[in-house]
């Protein structure tokens, strides 16, 4: 969530004010019609989220425009982040087993969670800090050149990233580059249903050309159809995970995920 007077407000008193925020928030919707399983409340509405762009509606684009009841009113997580603690507690033992995992542009809700976990070497870094509200202790880094050695980590989350990065797909080799073999990433971003190639235009350099183009003013690019392609062109081995199409124990309309939205799970 953006705060235009970052570069007024001293990171403590902004992480302050944010907390106080979203108490109050918790508060006025409480409830118990959905349930966010980061911040372990329930509501009786969520908070709308996502822009109004015509372009992510003529793009027919998942993961971007505007949603009702996208956004947890105590913590802040999106749907697209509740979607991935489902494929996280049903598909994985993140919880439980030893790993190293590197968290690119962490999402708070997300962050909070798996910092915690005594089980988890948790290495978080952010290319993008203009406006958001980062602890001080993650580092700046580009994922064009990722400052570590190759094969380290067990896995990696870096959601809603590539669609920002000029060179997505050294991007991309720079991450299957530090994956240790038999590792996986969750490498998720919005994509177009109605674009069978992903389109992407170099000419399109300003915040207000981009955002009326690609849907967002810090975008370069809408992915379509051939988002998997691109993963497995460098090196991954990519599974689609929906939950409303797998056998899941989990009451999963109570987190107001977007049933249209699958995860990318890419492995190496």
């Amino acid at each position: 969530m953006k705060f235009p007077l970052k570069n007024s407000v001293p990171f403590w008193l902004g992480r302050k004010l944010r907390g106080g925020y979203q108490k109050i928030l918790g508060l006025m919707y409480s409830g118990d019609f959905y349930y966010c399983p980061y911040c372990q409340r329930s509501f009786r509405k969520l908070l709308p989220g996502g822009y109004d762009i015509p372009v992510l509606y003529e793009k027919q684009v998942i993961g971007a425009g505007y949603r009702e009841n996208d956004v947890c009113p105590r913590c802040f997580s999106l749907d697209r982040d509740r979607l991935l603690y489902i494929f996280l507690e049903e598909e994985t033992t993140i919880f439980t087993s030893p790993i190293t995992l590197f968290h690119v542009a962490p999402e708070g809700c997300l962050r909070s969670l798996l910092s915690s976990l005594p089980n988890i070497t948790y290495v978080p870094g952010v290319k993008y800090l203009e406006g958001y509200y980062y602890k001080r202790q993650i580092n700046l880094l580009d994922i064009t050149s990722i400052p570590y050695d190759k094969e380290v980590f067990d896995v990696i989350i870096c959601n809603h990233v590539l669609e920002h990065i000029q060179n997505d797909k050294l991007a991309i080799s720079e991450l299957y580059r530090v994956l240790k073999p038999g590792g996986w990433a969750i490498l998720q971003v919005p994509i177009s249903k109605n674009l069978p190639t992903t389109f992407e235009d170099n000419s399109v350099t300003s915040p207000e050309d981009r955002e009326r183009v690609f849907g967002q003013f810090d975008h370069v690019r809408i992915y379509g159809q051939d988002y998997k392609d691109r993963l497995e062109n460098a090196g991954f081995s990519v599974r689609k995970f929906n939950p409303t199409m797998e056998n899941i124990s989990m009451d999963i309309h109570k987190y107001a995920i977007n049933p249209e939205e699958n995860l990318y799970i890419a492995y190496k």
